[in-house]
């Protein structure tokens, strides 16, 4: 079973997604604010964050609704700048029993064109850790996290800073709803953070 869902959704992935358009200059411009990511610093450290509406998934997002728009949000702490929480949140009607899968992919000639390569490492599942009347949230880390979390957080942005895309699935009512985040605009945005935290931890020494 576990196979035939890859299977459906790589099928997927490639018939949605135009990886062809990406470095073309409106395409990218309409890309970056369908995908603004933000810089906020609190105490403990700073964070990246960007919300994305859903992808099509046979169904036509609306883009008035906010429960149809995800979040994702990346933490460093602020003392040594090392990942401390990475944040999922999707829809509040979400299936609460489906979490959600995290999948890889690169882009890759393909004579004059380009297509998606699925990753094949196993796709990361994060199940929810509650709903509310906002979202549903999946997260590694947070609070006071362990060095096996860090571990965890350290290794997801690892693999975010080497593949091209992250498609974010979850079910809702049995039906499977995917969102693709471009990673290149998230390598930005991470080094944005990590500039920004490091001079936060910096300013926070005198």
């Amino acid at each position: 079973m576990k196979c035939q869902y890859v299977s459906l959704v790589f099928s997927i992935l490639l018939a949605s997604y135009a990886p062809g358009t990406i470095g073309q200059s409106p395409a990218e411009d309409l890309l970056r604010k369908q995908q603004d990511w933000g810089i906020r610093c609190m105490d403990k450290g700073c964070m990246a964050s960007v919300d994305i509406l859903r992808g099509e998934s046979g169904d036509p997002p609306d883009r008035h609704d906010v429960n149809q728009y995800l979040s994702l949000a990346v933490g460093l702490d602020r003392k040594d700048q090392r990942p401390s929480v990475i944040i999922v949140q999707v829809d509040p009607h979400a299936d609460p029993k489906s979490g959600v899968d995290l999948f890889f992919a690169r882009t890759v000639p393909d004579g004059t064109n380009w297509k998606l390569v699925l990753d094949k490492a196993a796709a990361v599942h994060l199940p929810f850790k509650g709903c509310n009347d906002s979202a549903c949230a999946a997260a590694i880390g947070g609070g006071n996290p362990d060095e096996t979390a860090m571990k965890s957080c350290a290794d997801l942005i690892q693999r975010m800073q080497t593949e091209d895309h992250l498609f974010v699935v979850y079910y809702r009512g049995g039906q499977m709803y995917r969102t693709a985040v471009n990673l290149k605009l998230f390598k930005e945005a991470y080094e944005r953070l990590k500039d920004e935290t490091t001079r936060q931890g910096s300013s926070a020494n005198y």
